[in-house]
């Protein structure tokens, strides 16, 4: 419906043109918040596979790590 029809329908004056400015204005920003709530997913799921990356990272990092010590060790317990 054209806003001119719909301030019409409700009478007409400044009570009409209030309430479809406000009704225009609450459309576009339930309009925008969707278009960010969107875009905060993505982020949101881009950042949840860069953290499980690096935690497999990490994980692979501490793994050869502790197999050096566990090398260096029985290199160690051969010299008691």
């Amino acid at each position: 419906m054209d806003p001119a029809q719909i301030i019409q329908e409700i009478g007409g004056g400044l009570a009409a043109v209030c309430i479809v400015v406000q009704a225009c204005a609450i459309v576009a920003l339930y309009r925008r918040n969707n278009q960010l709530q969107d875009k905060l997913l993505d982020m949101t799921q881009a950042m949840g596979k860069e953290n499980s990356d690096l935690v497999t990272d990490n994980n692979t990092a501490l793994g050869a790590n502790a197999e050096i010590m566990r090398q260096v060790v029985r290199v160690l317990e051969r010299f008691k």
